[in-house]
């Protein structure tokens, strides 16, 4: 069996689409699948499949029509000679899949917004808002894995142990993902520098940021230790070192829920905001609102200066977070597409 990835990355959509594709391809490769990778021309993006063993092409119509996208795919799909394809990208609707399909392909869409219908064989979407979308199939017979137990994470989240109880907060992790086009750390950074407590901050820089020198100048005068990490190759080890995080509301939720770290969320993205209320009314994190607004930074300070002094309440959340998400969603989704 080999499988096709269509999927969008680079400084304008961030890391997620790619790193949940990683994930499900690193899980069917276990099960003696062949995965090839056409992704968005963003060097740092190709660079991060290929570091991960997948053979990996540019796609270059990202801002066409999509019928050239669409010729790029079939043609790449065929010239691999591959049984499926999986497209997780905003910019595709269901004439495209079933386009994809009508040519003789398994068609996988991995979806977050349920825009359109779906005449693919699979839907996958993992998020912990997934049935309260309305999601359907324009051709009858699409079958639907939907919500946390199908949340694509990478190989070090598929056997994380529960997390034991911390005391005092000491270390605070901070991301926002592959990118940060809001030009949201520097301010945080301030607001967080601001609030009493005997922690340090390790702040993830991600490959698509465009502000890094504004954020080494301001993690230079801050008052307390900045630790500013460049482009980990996983954030796991961070994240289990962490008492509490501040994190944008992304796919990152979904590690950190796994890991079990208590979390302060940001809105940076329209399409995040559903999932975090799911998120937050379960009891795995706080919500500090839209991150292009300046009362974000500060809610997001206040709620951290909060938290550090809630041991209880940090341990409830940590153990919701570990309720929803186990991290075993990649290999649900290979085991029920390999199998059938």
């Amino acid at each position: 069996m080999r499988i096709i990835f269509r999927v969008d990355a680079g400084p304008h959509v961030g890391l997620g689409h790619l790193q949940r594709c990683l994930s499900l391809a690193m899980a069917v490769r276990e099960r003696g699948v062949v995965c090839v990778f056409l992704v968005s021309p963003a060097d740092m993006a190709q660079a991060k499949v290929a570091s991960c063993g997948f053979e990996v092409h540019a796609l270059t119509d990202v801002n066409g029509d999509g019928r050239r996208d669409l010729e790029e795919t079939l043609a790449a799909a065929e010239r691999h000679a591959c049984d499926i394809i999986v497209v997780d990208s905003y910019s595709v609707d269901d004439t495209y899949l079933k386009t994809l399909r009508s040519s003789g392909f398994c068609v996988v869409a991995i979806d977050d917004l349920g825009r359109h219908p779906f005449s693919c064989q699979w839907v996958i979407n993992g998020g912990v808002h997934a049935h309260q979308l309305n999601l359907y199939s324009s051709s009858g017979d699409t079958t639907f894995l939907l919500g946390p137990q199908y949340a694509l994470l990478r190989p070090e989240f598929w056997s994380i142990p529960s997390r034991s109880a911390s005391g005092a907060v000491r270390k605070i992790l901070f991301t926002l993902g592959g990118s940060d086009f809001s030009g949201l750390m520097p301010s945080l950074l301030r607001c967080l520098d601001k609030i009493p407590g005997d922690f340090t901050v390790t702040a993830i820089v991600g490959p698509f940021f465009l502000n890094v020198e504004e954020i080494k100048r301001v993690a230079s005068v801050c008052q307390r230790r900045i630790h500013l990490v460049e482009s980990p190759a996983s954030l796991l080890p961070f994240m289990l070192e962490a008492d509490l995080a501040v994190s944008a509301g992304g796919q990152t939720l979904y590690e950190l829920a796994a890991a079990g770290v208590p979390t302060v969320a940001i809105e940076v993205a329209e399409n995040q905001g559903l999932q975090m209320k799911v998120f937050e009314a379960e009891g795995f994190l706080h919500s500090a609102g839209i991150g292009q607004s300046v009362e974000s930074g500060l809610a997001a300070a206040y709620m951290v200066d909060s938290l550090q002094h809630d041991q209880e309440l940090r341990w409830r959340m940590s153990r919701a977070g570990q309720r929803l998400v186990d991290g075993k969603g990649s290999l649900r989704v290979a085991e029920a597409i390999v199998n059938r």
